[in-house]
C-alpha cells in the first residue's frame, strides 16, 4: 500500500501526519458498516457513485468485487481531507486482497495496491482518475473497472465484464 496506508508506511513527509487507513484495514477491524459496502459480482455491469472514503457519510464508501471465496478487489475513493490530507495524490484506489495470506512475507502480502502509473515511484501514482489512468482491466477474471466522472468529491465508477 505504500504511502496510502500507515500500516505500510508511517508518513509520507517528515513534517506531515500519516495518511488515513485503507478500506481493507478498516474492514478487517470492523470499522465500516456493511451497508456502506457495495458488492458487485464479476459478470455484472454496474455503475456506482463512490463517495470520499474519509468523509464516511456517502451511501457507498467501498466497492467489493469478489473473485473467489478468498480473493477480491476493494475500490475506494481517496481525497486529501481529514486524516487523508497528507496523501501522495487523490483518486480511486483498487486493492487486491487475498485472505489466505496472513502477513507480508516471501514476496506475498494480504493486500496489494494496483498501481495506475508504475512510472511514478513508491506507488505515488497509484490512484486512477478521470482523464488520466482511468481504466483497470483484469483479463484473467474478465473484469473492467473504469472511472467515468467526478461528481464533486465523489466518482462514478463502472464495473463491467471485459470481453475481448
Amino acid at each position: 500500500m505504500g504511502l496510502w496506508d500507515p500500516m505500510s508506511c508511517h508518513y509520507s513527509k517528515w513534517d506531515a501526519p500519516p495518511p488515513g487507513i485503507s478500506s481493507w484495514t478498516k474492514l478487517r477491524l470492523g470499522w465500516i458498516d456493511s451497508s456502506k459496502v457495495r458488492v458487485v459480482r464479476p459478470g455484472e455491469r454496474t455503475e456506482v457513485l463512490l463517495g470520499p472514503f474519509e468523509e464516511g457519510g456517502s451511501e457507498t464508501l467501498v466497492i467489493r468485487v469478489p473473485l473467489s471465496e478468498t480473493t477480491y478487489y476493494l475500490i475506494e475513493n481517496r481525497q486529501p481531507i481529514g486524516f487523508d490530507r497528507s496523501l501522495p495524490g487523490k483518486g480511486i484506489l483498487i486493492l487486491y486482497a487475498d485472505d489466505t495470506v496472513a502477513e507480508c512475507r516471501y514476496g506475498r502480502s494480504p493486500v496489494k495496491l494496483v498501481n495506475a502509473n508504475p512510472a511514478i515511484t513508491h506507488l505515488e501514482g497509484a490512484a486512477f482518475d478521470v482523464g488520466k489512468q482511468d481504466t483497470f482491466i483484469d483479463r484473467r477474471h474478465g473484469i473492467r473497472i473504469q472511472v467515468l466522472a467526478n461528481v464533486g468529491n465523489a466518482y462514478r465508477i463502472l464495473i463491467a465484464p471485459d470481453r475481448p
